[in-house]
């Protein structure tokens, strides 16, 4: 694939360096965003697969398959953690290229083509959600297998 054209941003032209720069960081940031859209929709699967196990067992333990449901409602929890786990692996690895992409774009850019990278705030605020999810989802597991 070759390069993007430059683009004109307030009356200047963008250099192909910063182009690639900023599909990148877009791109890091659309692979942790799905990746914690992953994590609900995996954890959401399995806390409803667990409440309704719950239940099932909760209405008639002597049923046939109790034992099943017995092992599932010591399985899930397993799971759940397992993939949070799993996904915590990835975010890690996604903030980790942003903070690399951040300093190569401090140290390769003047500050007033910086429109980029934002305030350590701002981005405190804004990787809050990816590093907490996974926090909530894994106190929820820990709290039903404990």
């Amino acid at each position: 694939m070759e390069p993007a054209l430059p683009v004109a941003v307030a009356g200047r032209s963008m250099d192909p360096q910063f182009s690639l720069l900023q599909a990148r960081l877009s791109h890091e940031d659309d692979l942790i965003n799905q990746r914690i859209s992953w994590l609900v929709n995996s954890q959401s699967f399995l806390l409803t697969a667990y409440a309704i196990t719950l239940n099932g067992l909760a209405a008639d333990a002597s049923k046939p398959l109790a034992i099943v449901q017995r092992k599932l409602l010591n399985l899930l929890p397993l799971v759940g953690v397992a993939c949070v786990l799993l996904v915590c692996v990835a975010l890690i690895g996604g903030l980790c290229a942003l903070g690399e992409l951040r300093r190569f774009a401090r140290a390769e850019f003047p500050k007033d083509r910086l429109f980029l990278v934002s305030k350590p705030t701002t981005q405190f605020f804004g990787v809050s959600a990816p590093v907490l999810i996974p926090i909530v989802f894994l106190a929820i597991w820990l709290a039903v297998l404990f």
